[in-house]
């Protein structure tokens, strides 16, 4: 008896031990969010909290999804996995009930902590809505109400209990003077803080917090809405993009044919150039405050990128909560920090609001990561959100799974300034999954070739230069005297792609 109970003594003695030795995580996902922070240069919006993360941890001035929509690029960071591995280029539940079926070898990152000995936990969006695996979690997650995509205020009285609206009958903005608490981020902020003191204590543990804003409907307090007066100078300096550029390269509309027709329009599939430019942008014209197709005036406008900037102001708010939970706990006060998002967001960019293409607007995303041993700093260096997979696994002295196409951020973290010729990868599939667009960002280039799915012919290309034309407006494939730098760019896309 006294020698059974020495064993187990020293079983949870052994335990504590390897557990103090692991690291604790906090991840944070915050949903279409562009690098539009104070800490990336955007002086103009208030985000004291997400600037602070950044002063004490490393910023990525250029970390880049894989797939600029949601679905897919949280499914690919998630199991590490390149979206051309996962087959998931839809937000369709079948399509992702088939992957995991498929690919019931390929444990995603908080399943595969949980195996090794972590305690795994969710709240909000982490997974696209309605894709959560239970296998994830070591306790059943918290992602809110079905569609809490959609949370609304009741205009005749905002302090009632918030709404679930109906997809195509929701605002596209509102700004209700309401507490942070009224809406659904605030009150998720409340459960994670309540639960840092309630997590098992015999094991390191990985929470995993989603924030659906600045993702549409922008709703946010009236407080936040306030901090902002947007002028002309705010508009999209590339709002038309040039006769140069292919219309599927820039046109994001073609996955809401569906869409339009539920309220009674046809929307062109594919469109030419200028029935492009009146409906591009589709995902924000199914709202209910902007006009369908055609036109959108300056004023409207300016409302959306005002109603952007306060979701972003009202997410750092819950951010700056949860920094000042994490700090005043004894248990998690020296956890490693890492905050992105899934993708970009285009505010008139292109002709296009909202995602769904491969330009750096779409697919460049903020990354920051903070923790013990990680000196505060910039970095230059190129890195991918699938790389965040290994990276953890190395943090935290796990074995990585054998499924994993992306690299460890270690070497960067430990030497953030050394330069590196590492390069990113994006893709987006486009009119149905008929043609497939691939990217290459190199340090200086973006190049893209566009592919007939079925014949694997490219039928467009794209190449930009970045040190010359940021905004990517002039495509230069259609000067010749670039050929040769094409054809070397498309051998290297070609060598490389995953």
């Amino acid at each position: 008896m006294i020698s059974r109970y020495f064993v187990i003594a020293m079983f949870y003695t052994m335990t504590a031990a390897w557990s103090a030795d692991r690291p604790n995580f906090l991840m944070i996902a915050v949903d279409d969010l562009r690098p539009m922070l104070g800490c990336y240069g955007h002086a103009g919006i208030c985000t004291p909290n997400i600037d602070r993360l950044a002063r004490r941890g490393i910023v990525f001035e250029r970390a880049y999804c894989q797939y600029a929509k949601c679905g897919t690029s949280r499914l690919s960071l998630m199991t590490g996995l390149r979206p051309d591995a996962i087959g998931v280029f839809s937000n369709s539940d079948k399509d992702v009930a088939a992957f995991r079926k498929r690919r019931s070898d390929a444990p995603s990152i908080a399943e595969w902590l949980r195996q090794n000995g972590y305690h795994t936990q969710s709240f909000g969006k982490i997974y696209h809505d309605g894709w959560d695996n239970a296998a994830d979690w070591s306790v059943p997650s918290s992602p809110g109400r079905v569609r809490e995509m959609w949370e609304v205020v009741e205009d005749a009285d905002p302090t009632q209990s918030t709404l679930i609206a109906e997809r195509l009958d929701c605002p596209v903005l509102q700004s209700p003077d309401v507490d942070d608490e009224h809406l659904f981020a605030g009150r998720m902020t409340n459960q994670v803080i309540g639960s840092l003191n309630s997590l098992p204590q015999e094991m390191p543990a990985f929470l995993a917090v989603g924030y659906r804003r600045p993702h549409l409907p922008f709703i946010a307090p009236k407080k936040y809405f306030d901090l902002y007066q947007p002028d002309e100078s705010w508009l999209a300096p590339d709002a038309i993009p040039g006769n140069d550029v292919p219309v599927m390269a820039w046109y994001n509309s073609d996955g809401y044919v569906g869409s339009a027709r539920r309220v009674g329009l046809t929307m062109p599939n594919p469109p030419n150039r200028q029935q492009a430019l009146a409906w591009n942008g589709y995902e924000m014209r199914s709202y209910v405050g902007v006009p369908n197709h055609g036109p959108i005036d300056v004023a409207t406008q300016l409302r959306l990128l005002q109603a952007y900037a306060a979701c972003i102001s009202y997410v750092d708010a819950q951010v700056g909560r949860l920094l000042d939970a994490i700090d005043q706990s004894s248990r998690f006060s020296d956890a490693t920090i890492m905050l992105w998002s899934d993708h970009g967001w285009q505010l008139g960019e292109k002709s296009a609001w909202g995602k769904m293409s491969n330009y750096e607007i779409a697919t460049r995303v903020p990354l920051i990561i903070s923790g013990p041993g990680i000196s505060p700093a910039r970095t230059q260096s190129i890195s991918e959100l699938v790389d965040l997979y290994p990276t953890i696994c190395q943090l935290a002295d796990v074995a990585p799974p054998g499924q994993l196409q992306g690299q460890s951020l270690m070497p960067v973290l430990q030497r953030p300034r050394q330069e590196s010729d590492a390069i990113a990868f994006s893709q987006y599939s486009r009119f149905g999954g008929k043609y497939m667009g691939r990217a290459l960002r190199t340090d200086q280039y973006r190049f893209v070739a566009w592919k007939n799915v079925m014949t694997q012919q490219v039928v467009e290309r794209e190449l930009y230069d970045h040190r010359t034309d940021p905004h990517e407006t002039r495509n230069m494939v259609v000067q010749s005297e670039h050929a040769e730098l094409v054809r070397r760019l498309e051998h290297q896309l070609n060598t490389n792609w995953q």
